[in-house]
Formats: structure tokens, sequence, C-alpha cells
């Protein structure tokens, strides 16, 4: 995992991030290993909201030139809600 890094909330444009916000999931060495079995290797990073400072595990983080389709990464952030709190997973695009 790598070192903390500060990103907002969101994605850039072309960009897709598909997280897991560790401060709402639960118990966070719990979930990073279910995360881990689930085939990833998140990169650790915190996010400043109104409310407060979170710690997010970045699943991916893809950056494109060119149109995605609306369903890309669509399975994997259902997988991954499937086994963590649905609460806790986001994917974000920007468009």
């Amino acid at each position: 995992m790598a070192v903390l890094e500060c990103v907002k909330p969101g994605a850039k444009l072309g960009q897709i991030i598909l997280a897991v916000d560790l401060t709402v999931a639960g118990a966070v060495d719990r979930i990073l290993a279910k995360i881990q079995d689930l085939g990833y290797d998140p990169e650790i990073r915190h996010v400043n909201y109104p409310s407060g400072v979170h710690v997010l595990a970045i699943l991916k983080d893809e950056q494109h030139s060119e149109a995605v389709d609306d369903d890309y990464l669509l399975e994997d952030w259902l997988q991954v809600r499937s086994q963590i709190n649905s609460d806790a997973v986001h994917l974000w695009r920007g468009k």
C-alpha cells in the first residue's frame, strides 16, 4: 500500500475511481483483508470532506482520454458492495 495522498471527492474529466471509505466501512483490518481477497492491492489515501477527514482504500484509479461505457467497472463496484458495507463503496466518474 502506498503512502497517504490527499484526493478531492469525485473524479476529474476522464477519471474513474473505485474506492472504499474505510472511515465508514467497519473494522479496517477485516475490510482490508476482504479487499485483498477480492484481488485488489489498495492504495490508501485521505480525503477532506466538510464533515472531516476520511481514509479511503483506492482499488482502481484510471484516466481515460476517450469516452468509456457507462457500465465500465460496474460489475467490480457491485462485487465489492456485495462483500463490504455498500455505503462505503464508491465509483466516481469524471464527466
